[in-house]
């Protein structure tokens, strides 16, 4: 795949394991973890009911980890098998319903006099940050620094490009509640991307007829695709992607405009590479919806799209390390 090509399509659209079992780090600074402790009055309620002390001792090849731990595994192994066995056509009918309700949910939204100004539209907003480990390594230590040297935003642009249109199932891979991703090339080289998930409460069925680079085909320059008057400049990331996320219900309506934005993050000084230069990937994944849009929909985009970038980061560096992956 060419450079030029990876410049001009990038991606499609649109954090889940623990961070001490992968080979890089990742941080989303929008996605924070809270642990509330239950009230008195809930601990009393729940004193004879609570959870005894287990502990699990296991030996094999695998890492230590905890009852929950192990049981997402399983978990997710059984919804990727089902997913697998029943297929988007499938999934699709099963969530008919829900489809339809999704549909009128929107046009509502769109339809109540707080969605007629584009002044005060809502933002869904994830910075995300993927840093393989040996950026970081004291000088002394070299260990894989090739592989972290080849991990660029542009490097992450080109596997998703190269999954949407050879490897589709890396991008329902992505997210568990995906239950639906179909991407193409338009003929001017941008991407067209289908995908079936929710935000928040409501099931989106929708598509993005045309996502392109800004700057980019069919005129590029000054002439090609422009950014919506309300998205941040960014000017810092020198990828960035627009699109409209339309419903799949054939009126045309816009639930969202995408802006996505990719660079290089730049290497501490006293790394394992020395200071200046560039080692991980950083990004601004933006989505901004009509004024009006519930609270619920927007966080619950903002979670998804961090755990699939969370998931197609690490499933991208690991292509990479392996050479399974390689920008030509």
């Amino acid at each position: 795949m060419k450079k030029a090509f990876v410049e001009s399509v990038i991606f499609l659209f649109i954090a889940s394991a623990t961070c001490r079992y992968l080979p890089f780090s990742l941080d989303s600074q929008d996605v924070v973890a809270v642990h509330t402790p239950p009230t008195e009055a809930q601990s009393e309620s729940t004193q004879d009911t609570v959870t005894p002390s287990i502990d699990i001792h296991l030996t094999g090849p695998y890492p230590p980890g905890t009852h929950d731990s192990l049981e997402l595994l399983a978990a997710r192994r059984a919804l990727k098998k089902l997913k697998d066995l029943l297929g988007p056509s499938a999934l699709q009918t099963l969530l008919d319903d829900e489809i339809k309700a999704g549909y009128a949910a929107w046009h509502a939204i769109h339809a109540s006099p707080a969605s007629e100004t584009d002044t005060d539209r809502v933002l869904a907003e994830v910075h995300i940050t993927a840093i393989p480990h040996d950026c970081n390594l004291p000088a002394a230590s070299n260990f894989n620094l090739p592989a972290a040297s080849n991990f660029t935003a542009l490097a992450f642009a080109g596997w998703f490009v190269d999954s949407a249109f050879n490897h589709r199932e890396k991008l329902w891979e992505g997210h568990p509640e995906h239950y639906g991703v179909l991407t193409a090339p338009n003929a001017d080289g941008t991407l067209r991307g289908e995908i079936l998930e929710p935000w928040g409460p409501l099931m989106t069925y929708s598509v993005v007829p045309r996502l392109a680079p800004v700057g980019g085909p069919p005129a590029g320059g000054a002439g090609g695709v422009k950014k919506k008057p309300f998205m941040k400049p960014l000017e810092e990331f020198p990828l960035q992607m627009v699109g409209e996320e339309t419903l799949m219900d054939g009126t045309g309506l816009v639930v969202g405009d995408l802006h996505y934005s990719w660079r290089d993050v730049p290497r501490r000084s006293g790394s394992s590479m020395g200071g200046g230069g560039t080692c991980g990937v950083e990004g601004v994944l933006a989505m901004w919806m009509a004024p009006g849009t519930p609270k619920g929909v927007v966080e619950g985009l903002r979670l998804h799209l961090a755990v699939e970038y969370y998931n197609w980061l690490r499933a991208a560096y690991g292509d990479v390390l392996s050479g399974a992956f390689k920008l030509i």
